[in-house]
């Protein structure tokens, strides 16, 4: 089994959001869906801001920040694969705002079995990143966002598995954001990123190049809730996705965000994915004062296969 196998198997069945993924890539786990806001709306966030889980997708989504956040993600997808996102982002008035981020996809325990089908032992794959941020105001309108992260691939074997024992493959990478508002004096944000942007993973028998990625965003702010008696907001956006290496067949993403009084939000979205493998998703919020809660689901063409839910719930606060 070589470092990127199961990464990619995972990756590839994701399904909607995820994105098209080719096979000699490493470390696809970068690819898959996370944040429930994000997921509820099918990935097209590049050009939306606000809560934490979107540094994830556009480090600068962060730049506007005006108070200490701290959000957890728990995510459940297919082949019972989960995941964990524990973020902090800390503005600071006067330079910008910082954010560590702490990302962790675990494939579970895994049987290593003999050529006759006796256990012999254990496997556990997870993948994980660290990330540092960067994000804040260029000029008027114009946000940047950089990521710093570490990649790695941590294989685990207890007992004894065929072909490879336990190793951990480690690289580095950055994501570029940048959003500009009030595009041609209208209520739309244009946004654009570049995203794990390093060296190659290193497998056990070779390198393969991080799944690097292009994105340009639009958000639409169709509605915005007001004190002059404005109740309801509503928010529409599309995303398009290409790889790095191969520009010329982007995904389409579409999200839409519908908001009552800035309390409750009803979300959905839809990916159109090079790959085949896209859908449905839609998403419930609420905000109050110092906290929000965000859940959505994903409705692809795996999950739909498998019958396992894909679910994100995110959790917030403010201080």
């Amino acid at each position: 089994m070589e470092a990127q196998e199961l990464p990619v198997t995972e990756g590839e069945s994701s399904g909607a959001r995820l994105g098209s993924a080719a096979a000699s890539e490493g470390a696809t786990f970068l690819l898959l869906p996370v944040g429930a806001r994000a997921v509820g709306m099918g990935g097209a966030v590049t050009g939306m801001r606000g809560s934490g889980d979107l540094l994830l997708w556009n480090p600068a989504s962060v730049a506007g920040i005006e108070k200490i956040g701290l959000l957890f993600n728990h995510s459940e997808s297919v082949f019972e694969t989960q995941s964990e996102v524990i973020s902090l982002v800390w503005p600071f008035e006067s330079v910008g705002n910082f954010g560590v981020t702490y990302y962790l996809v675990d494939y579970g325990d895994l049987p290593s079995t003999s050529s006759e089908g006796t256990v012999q032992g254990t496997i556990n794959f997870r993948n994980q990143e660290f990330l540092l941020t960067f994000a804040g105001h260029i000029v008027e309108r114009l946000e940047l966002g950089v990521n710093y992260k570490l990649v790695q691939l941590v294989y685990q074997c207890d007992g004894l598995c065929t072909g490879q024992q336990s190793f951990t493959s480690t690289t580095h990478a950055i994501d570029f954001g940048l959003i500009y508002d009030k595009l041609a004096g209208l209520p739309v944000a244009l946004g654009a990123s570049v995203r794990h942007l390093g060296p190659a993973m290193k497998g056990v028998a070779q390198e393969d190049p991080l799944p690097t990625r292009v994105r340009v965003g639009l958000a639409y702010q169709v509605l915005t809730p007001s004190a002059e008696g404005q109740m309801f907001g509503l928010a529409l956006a599309v995303d398009f996705q290409d790889q790095w290496r191969d520009i010329g067949d982007p995904d389409v993403l579409l999200g839409t965000e519908f908001g009552v009084g800035e309390m409750f939000f009803l979300r959905a979205g839809y990916a159109f994915l090079e790959s085949g493998l896209g859908g449905a998703s839609l998403g419930l919020g609420l905000s109050y004062d110092w906290f929000y809660l965000d859940l959505s689901r994903g409705f692809d063409d795996i999950a739909a296969a498998t019958g396992d839910a894909a679910v994100q719930l995110t959790f917030g606060v403010t201080f």
